[in-house]
């Protein structure tokens, strides 16, 4: 699978002999869990990639997030993500995990007018793997979500993202809230905060809730490149998951 992913990478690569050189600039879904409403231009190809530790009982660190996005039109994208971990067990040794492979799409559905926000729609598919660690799919895991973005000022906006995700091992899919406030204090440093939750319904009555939040700060180094610091916790138990992460956004071409 790891050459599967590394040639797919180098297709993705290789269509930049194709498309000509403009000032476009990097407009990355990273950091944070809420995405954005921007979609990639046509014929572009954008890397994205970070690594994060964190700590739910035992430490996970992440090695690393990497994601492949390809403007195939001037109104939708394709995805392609993969993950790996280190996990600590209870006997202290680390255990490797593979998360399925993801392949998704990003549309634009409405580029927001006065108070009206951008919208956009984003369908992803995780596809089962060879089981590696404590992960197992049973079967293909699709998510859905709309994504909604109002640009208050030139410096501040609000997005908000509302979706529904299934694990691949149950029919019945968490509903995914998350709202996001983004702040631009000049043309290379931003940041954000943002609360993202998870409803999961366990038969007919029993709900499971988790609301976490994290924040961080980006820094545009190139047009084409942005580094990424953040951190995470769990609201109701900061002691039960919190994190730290940084990464990369790469407009390739």
């Amino acid at each position: 699978m790891n050459r599967l992913f590394s040639l797919v990478m180098l297709m993705f690569i290789s269509m930049v002999a194709f498309s000509q050189n403009d000032e476009s600039s990097v407009s990355a879904d990273r950091p944070g869990m809420a995405t954005g409403t921007d979609v990639m231009p046509f014929l572009k190809v954008q890397l994205e990639t970070g690594f994060e530790v964190s700590s739910s009982g035992s430490t996970e660190i992440l090695l690393p997030t990497t994601m492949v996005r390809f403007g195939v039109t001037k109104f939708a994208e394709l995805r392609l993500e993969y993950d790996g971990s280190l996990i600590q067990n209870y006997s202290k040794k680390w255990d490797y995990e593979v998360q399925p492979l993801t392949l998704g799409t990003k549309l634009t559905v409405f580029e927001g007018e006065n108070w009206i926000p951008k919208i956009s729609f984003l369908a992803n598919i995780a596809i089962p793997m060879k089981k590696q660690g404590a992960i197992q799919y049973e079967h293909v895991a699709p998510s859905l979500y709309l994504l909604f973005q109002n640009d208050i000022t030139d410096w501040f906006n609000i997005g908000y993202n509302v979706g529904a995700e299934w694990y691949g091992v149950s029919h019945v899919p968490s509903t995914f809230l998350a709202v996001c406030l983004g702040f631009s204090f000049c043309d290379n440093f931003g940041a954000f905060i943002e609360s993202y939750n998870y409803f999961t319904r366990y038969g007919k009555k029993n709900t499971d809730v988790e609301c976490d939040l994290d924040f961080g700060l980006t820094y545009t180094v190139h047009p084409r490149v942005q580094l990424d610091l953040y951190g995470m916790f769990n609201c109701q138990n900061p002691k039960s998951f919190n994190g730290i992460g940084f990464g990369v956004a790469w407009l390739i071409n």
